[in-house]
């Protein structure tokens, strides 16, 4: 939930809760317990919901998350998540505060369109992000995705020719809280065929099989 565009926010704890209650009862299991709310894919229900958040106002999405976990526990019969998006630079200034005080399975982080990009050897920042998972999530198992664009068309700037994101990712597969790599999005890594084959999406599943 989020992106770029249009403009959004949630700007009180009433707002957060109240969207989570919506969002839960509209794609999660929340048809269980409120049987006339609108479902536009019926019984089918989402895995989690991740934060993209990138304008408007932030206060609220703590609060948010808080509630959304409260919603999850009413449903035992599969697993939930939340996860957020942030952009690179540390602390992200959307969701730095909500990462800090409120429980996320994972973070795939947009190395992308910023100074910290996954190009730039000496201000790749994994390791001060992988210094928040260890010391002020909440989540201690929290696993961190580092997000890069598919091609070269799928962003403004950033994207990493496959054997320079091999150099750049291999050291990270020893550390704990690497959790994998993100991609923006898979329609574009799947027919970028520029520098590895048979596509780009291939060559990153065997970058971390390997």
């Amino acid at each position: 939930m989020g992106g770029a565009t249009p403009a959004y926010g949630v700007a009180t704890v009433k707002e957060g809760e109240d969207l989570a209650d919506e969002l839960w009862d509209t794609f999660g299991g929340g048809y269980k317990r409120n049987a006339t709310a609108y479902r536009p894919f019926g019984d089918a229900t989402v895995d989690g919901f991740d934060l993209d958040i990138e304008n408007g106002e932030k206060l609220g999405y703590t609060a948010f998350v808080n509630r959304m976990r409260q919603n999850y526990e009413l449903d035992a019969s599969k697993s939930y998540y939340i996860a957020a998006a942030p952009q690179c630079p540390f602390p992200d200034y959307f969701v730095g505060d909500t990462l800090n005080n409120a429980w996320f399975d994972f973070v795939m982080i947009q190395f992308y369109n910023n100074f910290c990009s996954v190009i730039y050897d000496n201000n790749f920042n994994y390791n001060i992000w992988d210094s928040w998972a260890s010391v002020k999530s909440m989540n201690k198992d929290v696993r961190l995705f580092v997000g890069i664009p598919g091609s070269p068309s799928a962003a403004g700037r950033g994207y990493v020719p496959y054997t320079q994101l091999v150099s750049r990712i291999q050291p990270l597969k020893s550390m704990d809280s690497f959790g994998g790599i993100m991609v923006w999005d898979a329609s574009q890594a799947y027919g970028n065929t520029q520098d590895v084959l048979p596509n780009y999406a291939h060559g990153i599943y065997r970058l971390i099989k390997e």
